[in-house]
């Protein structure tokens, strides 16, 4: 959890690698542990009205899709084989029920209301998204981008100790 001013400049740091990497800022937000107010999408939306931040994640994201579009393939694959849930809106299921929260419908691919009642949910396959990652780590991973190495090494060092992070921006 971030503790002072230089932890907060290094979770927004973190929070934009994330969400160039395909995350949805509410996960972002979450993972690169930056503190939340009880509302991930709260603290996402206010993180991403910050100008900088927009434009370091603009960035990022247009130099990820230009060196390395596999890269993103593999990302979006691994968030759904293995990823939590953020980014859903509450699905209602019946009249009168609590709604499904959002953290446990990423993986839901839609949401069909029929006419005659009732819901129906169609899931992505977790399954199918594990074999074509294995299928892609099969391929080798020699080939990665040098881009995606050093993104890979900036997030490793900025969320180890204060001794180790690198330099601000």
């Amino acid at each position: 959890m971030v503790t002072d001013q230089v932890d907060l400049v290094q979770a927004k740091k973190l929070f934009c690698i994330f969400v160039a990497r395909g995350f949805e800022p509410e996960e972002a937000a979450v993972r690169s542990g930056i503190p939340i107010d009880g509302d991930p999408a709260r603290t996402a939306c206010l993180l991403l009205g910050e100008y900088g931040l927009r434009r370091r994640i603009a960035r990022l994201t247009k130099a990820l899709a230009f060196c390395a579009p596999a890269a993103r393939a593999r990302s979006g694959l691994e968030r759904l084989a293995l990823g939590a849930g953020y980014g859903r809106e509450e699905v209602q299921l019946a009249d009168g029920a609590d709604p499904l929260p959002p953290d446990l419908l990423f993986h839901l691919a839609e949401v069909k209301y029929p006419k005659g009642g009732g819901v129906e949910l169609k899931f992505f396959d977790r399954l199918k998204a594990l074999s074509l990652l294995a299928g892609l780590e099969g391929e080798g991973g020699e080939a990665e981008s040098p881009l995606l190495d050093a993104l890979s090494r900036s997030a490793n060092a900025l969320a180890g100790p204060k001794g180790e992070q690198g330099r601000e921006d």
